[in-house]
């Protein structure tokens, strides 16, 4: 990676950062990064600067152009950008939400502001104040308030990025050398810079027919919610099986149908089967009034009934697990290496040496334990969480660079699951309030990097010059984009009151987990029993089901759908249109067919990302709020 490559990147990245801020919470429009995995910021950006900015260098003065090799080291940071802004939004709210929310009738005063560090937390209450309810005009962001909360917060935001970017680079060689994952997010950008910066995709008819359709349908939408007489297309609709209870949704969303088009046929049919299979069981659960009439220790939300996502846990821990034993001569090797510098395995090829990856992982972990423990939570409560935190990063990480899983949430976060393990006695009161402040980082993993690392050293296997300068990239990358959503967050709250952008991160998400904490330090609760039940449950299903494709070739199932079969309700029907188109493009054209068709879907991915940017612009200048388009 060149030193311009990297220049560029961090701009784009902090870029990209303050961006989502802005679109998502002062727009509202359509979603720059709380939705969609597949980062539709960089996208975006990557789309103008390969199709226009970079095109026009080259055709100035060839040497002024990024070559190839510079675009794909510029992509990849800012896709790790794109996975700050919900980090930002948790981060802000959840810190000053015990303080701003303090009623008498709460009594936070005695239950919860005690066991809160005076590092971790803004202590001007003023200045929280005036963050939810925004400052006198012309007034500056008061960034002393936060400046040590921010350095308190620096070494886990460091050691959770750097830790992750480490565990991929372990597990690289083994998915995409040995299991060959395809890795359907990559292929997107990789098929822009074909021909070195001059894509073949800019001038293939069936990309632009492709970007064409979300656009006008896109447009339609939001000139929809401009002018009411325009026709609007409605891309939703459900077949009910139970009447307020069970419904089979049939939404289009024309990115994700392309990101699924991308990847493999069989892992298409599964995620589509599982999900099947978990609405038909919960449709028997309702039937007959079991599976549901014990609520794990959930604080936030849980997309399903507890059940089943406690059987989604357990799948989710046998795949981390099954994973690791199919990967077992890989992690011999990478260990024989790491340790004993054995000359017969070669980590050249990788961002980082195996033993600075085993380094790098062991020192992130312990400062993520040391970090938990400063907060309250005990050792038992720590292990507990990194367990669950490392099953739900590692599970959904694989699943997204499989399956090209445009948007995906853990059927149980780690922090509940951890809680519904080991129940609240376990972690005290000051555990449990320790314990929200890691919804932070380990609740929404939309905001977590993981896959961000894994799709990004799939492409940085294309990226030449110096290898170690694109690890400390990513990381910078990340940091640049933190920062810059940080920025923008805190000058738009200050502006306008945060209060007033958006109600679910900066009302009702701190009042909800903070009175969640409060009743269960009032009233604690035991390990949830039928939670291990069905966890195991899920773990046994899910180990026969490795076993049963392990064993015979016929198989039809990947079992990749079944840790996300409760959360996958909304993106069900369009794995099931990408299987049925490729498998007739496959069946009555082969592979020839395929590649004609293939830049058609691509273009939809494009096109999706390219008409929420038209709008973003639009109603930046119109001053409209809430056009979102497309789903």
């Amino acid at each position: 990676m060149t030193l311009r490559a990297l220049l560029v990147g961090l701009l784009l990245a902090f870029a990209v950062g303050a961006a989502g801020p802005y679109c998502t919470l002062y727009l509202q429009g359509s979603n720059a990064g709380d939705v969609f995995y597949t980062s539709p910021m960089a996208h975006l950006f990557f789309f103008v600067l390969v199709g226009g900015i970079n095109a026009l260098l080259a055709a100035l003065r060839r040497p002024w152009a990024l070559s190839r090799s510079e675009l794909i080291g510029v992509y990849i940071l800012m896709t790790l950008a794109n996975s700050t802004h919900t980090l930002a939004y948790y981060w802000v709210a959840i810190l000053a939400g015990p303080f701003y929310y303090a009623t008498p009738e709460k009594n936070w005063v005695a239950l919860i502001q005690p066991h809160i560090p005076a590092w971790l937390a803004p202590v001007d209450l003023g200045g929280v104040r005036l963050f939810f309810e925004g400052a006198q005009a012309g007034s500056e962001v008061p960034w002393q308030v936060w400046l040590t909360p921010l350095l308190g917060w620096l070494p886990l935001f460091v050691a959770l990025h750097a830790g992750s970017l480490c565990l991929m680079v372990i597990l690289r060689r083994q998915w995409a050398e040995r299991e060959r994952i395809s890795y359907p997010l990559v292929q997107v950008p990789l098929a822009m810079l074909q021909e070195e910066g001059r894509s073949s995709l800019f001038r293939s008819g069936a990309m632009w027919a492709g970007f064409a359709l979300p656009v006008v349908v896109g447009s339609l939408q939001g000139l929809h919610n401009y002018y009411p007489f325009v026709p609007a297309l409605e891309l939703r609709a459900s077949i009910p099986l139970l009447p307020n209870a069970v419904e089979l949704p049939l939404i289009l969303s024309f990115a994700t149908l392309g990101f699924f088009f991308l990847a493999k046929r069989e892992v298409s049919f599964g995620l589509w089967v599982f999900y099947l299979l978990n609405t038909a069981q919960k449709a028997a659960f309702h039937l007959v009034g079991a599976g549901g009439g014990r609520e794990p220790a959930v604080s936030v939300w849980s997309y399903d009934l507890p059940s089943l996502v406690h059987q989604n846990m357990g799948a989710m821990i046998m795949l981390v697990l099954g994973g690791l034993w199919v990967g077992r001569e890989h992690l011999r090797q990478f260990w024989n290496k790491a340790v004993r510098g054995d000359s017969g395995v070669d980590d050249q090829d990788e961002v980082i040496g195996y033993r600075g990856a085993v380094c790098g992982l062991a020192g992130s972990a312990l400062v993520l334990g040391w970090w938990l423990w400063g907060t309250g939570i005990p050792l038992v409560g720590v292990l507990g969480l990194l367990f669950f935190v490392l099953v739900v990063f590692v599970a959904l990480t694989q699943v997204i660079a499989e399956g090209g899983v445009a948007v995906l949430y853990p059927p149980l976060v780690a922090p509940d699951a951890a809680l519904s393990a080991l129940g609240t006695p376990a972690y005290g009161a000051a555990g449990l309030v320790g314990m929200v402040f890691t919804r932070v980082w380990a609740n929404d993993v939309l905001n977590f990097a993981m896959p961000h690392c894994a799709n990004g050293l799939k492409l940085g296997e294309q990226v030449e010059g110096r290898r170690p300068w694109l690890f400390w990239g990513m990381l910078a990358g990340t940091l640049a984009g933190l920062t810059g959503a940080l920025w923008m967050l805190l000058h738009l709250a200050y502006t306008y009151g945060a209060i007033n952008l958006r109600p679910a991160h900066f009302i009702w998400l701190p009042e909800y987990v903070f009175d969640y904490a409060a009743a269960r330090i009032n009233e604690p609760s035991g390990p949830d029993l039928w939670g291990w039940v069905h966890t195991g449950i899920g773990a046994g299903v899910m180990g026969l089901l490795l076993l049963a494709r392990r064993l015979w070739s016929w198989w039809p199932l990947r079992p990749l759908g079944y840790p996300i079969s409760s959360v996958f309700s909304w993106m069900s029907f369009n794995a099931f249109l990408a299987w049925l188109i490729k498998g007739i493009a496959l069946r009555y054209g082969g592979v020839r067919l395929y590649r004609e068709v293939r830049p058609f879907f691509l273009g939809l991915i494009i096109g999706q990302f390219a008409v929420f940017g038209v709008f973003w612009v639009i109603d930046s200048f119109t001053g409209m709020v809430g056009n979102s388009v497309l789903v």
